[in-house]
C-alpha cells in the first residue's frame, strides 16, 4: 500500500469509515452516476442496455473497486493506485509525462515515472484504469455484434442456436466489464483523484492558505450520502458529447477538466462553501448551497462522461475484430465470413 492509501486510510478510520467506502464519491455517488449514465443513453443502443435491471445492475457493481479493497496486499497494492492519478498543478503526473501526453501504456508509463524518480503504484494509473476499460467494453460490443449477425447468418441450425446462447452470456459479461469500469469514470470525476493535492493542500507552495485539514473522505463519503440527491445529479448532467480524437484523448482531456476544479474546490473550503470539522474524533463535512451545487455537478460530469464513452465504445466496436486471427466485424455483419470455427472452440 502507497503512502497515498495509506493517509487515506487513516484518514477513513478517523471519520468512523471502513476501508471500501474510502475513496471516489463513496458508494452512493458512484451508483448514482452508473445509473444516471445507463438511463440517459440513446436509443439507438442495443436494447439489453436499456433496461431497469441493466442500469440497476451497473449502479450496483459501481462501487464494487471499492468493496474489494482489504482483500490482501498483493490485491491492493496492484489495484489501489489504479483510483487516482497525482497531477501537479503543471500538468504533470509528479514531474514525469504530461496528462495530455501519456504513454500508450502501462508499462511505458511506469518507465517515464522512474525516470522522474516516481513510478505507476505512487503516482497512480487511472487514466489507464479508464482506457483499458474501455477497450475491453468495445471488444465486449463487437463480440456482441458478430453474436447477433451469427444468430441471423450462419447455415447451420445449431451453429445459429450457439450464436444465439452466446449473445445472452456476452450481454451478462459486457454489464459486468461496464459496471466495473463505471466506478474508475466516476473516479475521474473527483477532482482530488486527480491532484497531487488530494486531501489538504499539503506540503506545497501555498500563499493563499489553503485548508490541510483531511477533507477528501469526509467530503465524497457521507457529506454525499447525507446531502446529494439523484434526481439534483441527473438535472446537473450535460447534453452529450463525441469522443473526439480517441480514448487516450478523451481521458486525459476528461481528466484535465477535473483537475482544474482543484483549486475552486480549495477556494470553496477558503471561503466556507464547504467546511470539514472535527467533532470528536470524527470529520464532518458541511457546504452552503454553492458547495453542494459544485459537489452535485462534479458527480453529474462523471455521469455524462460514462454516458459518452459507452456511446463512444458502441459506435468503434463496429469497426473492431473479433478471434485470430482477427476478423473484421463488418465482414461477419456482411455475411462475407462466419467466424463460428475461430468462436466456438
Amino acid at each position: 500500500m502507497g503512502n497515498r492509501a495509506r493517509l487515506l486510510l487513516s484518514i477513513s478510520l478517523a471519520a468512523g469509515l471502513t476501508a471500501p467506502a474510502a475513496l471516489a464519491w463513496g458508494p452512493d455517488g458512484h451508483r448514482m452516476i452508473g445509473e444516471l449514465a445507463m438511463k440517459s443513453l440513446p436509443a439507438d443502443l442495443p436494447d439489453f442496455l436499456h433496461t431497469a435491471d441493466a442500469a440497476k445492475e451497473i449502479g450496483y457493481l459501481s462501487p464494487e473497486p471499492d468493496r474489494e479493497r482489504g482483500a490482501g496486499k498483493a490485491q491492493d497494492a496492484e489495484h489501489d493506485p489504479g483510483h487516482f492519478v497525482d497531477v501537479r498543478d503543471d500538468l504533470t503526473i509528479l514531474g514525469g509525462p504530461a496528462l495530455k501526453a501519456l504513454p500508450e501504456t502501462r508499462e511505458e508509463y511506469d518507465t517515464a515515472l522512474r525516470a522522474a524518480g516516481s513510478n505507476q503504484y505512487k503516482a497512480g494509473y487511472l487514466p489507464y484504469s479508464i482506457i483499458a476499460g474501455y477497450q475491453l467494453l468495445t471488444k465486449d460490443f463487437a463480440l456482441w455484434r458478430v453474436d447477433v449477425a451469427g444468430a441471423k447468418l450462419a447455415k447451420i441450425a445449431a451453429e445459429r442456436a450457439w450464436y444465439a446462447a452466446d449473445r445472452i452470456e456476452r450481454e451478462r459479461i459486457a454489464l459486468h466489464d461496464m459496471g466495473v469500469w463505471s466506478h474508475f469514470v466516476g473516479d475521474g470525476s473527483m477532482p482530488l483523484h486527480a491532484s497531487v493535492h488530494y486531501s489538504g493542500w499539503g506540503d506545497y507552495p501555498d500563499p493563499e492558505g489553503y485548508t490541510k485539514d483531511p477533507i477528501h473522505v469526509p467530503w465524497e463519503n457521507q457529506y454525499v450520502h447525507d446531502a446529494i440527491a439523484q434526481p439534483d445529479v441527473a438535472a446537473a448532467m450535460p447534453g452529450p458529447q463525441d469522443c473526439a480524437g480517441g480514448i487516450e484523448a478523451c481521458t486525459a482531456a476528461y481528466l484535465a477538466a477535473t483537475q482544474a476544479k482543484v483549486l475552486p474546490f480549495y477556494k470553496l473550503v477558503k471561503t466556507g462553501g464547504i467546511k470539514v470539522n472535527k467533532q470528536g474524533d470524527v470529520f464532518v463535512v458541511t457546504a452552503t448551497e454553492e458547495g453542494k451545487q459544485f459537489t452535485v455537478k462534479q458527480i453529474a460530469l462523471g455521469a455524462a462522461e460514462l454516458r459518452d464513452l459507452i456511446v463512444a465504445a458502441w459506435k468503434d466496436s463496429e469497426n473492431g475484430t473479433v478471434g485470430y486471427p482477427p476478423i473484421k466485424v463488418t465482414d461477419v455483419e456482411t455475411g462475407k465470413v462466419d467466424p463460428y470455427a475461430t468462436l466456438a472452440y
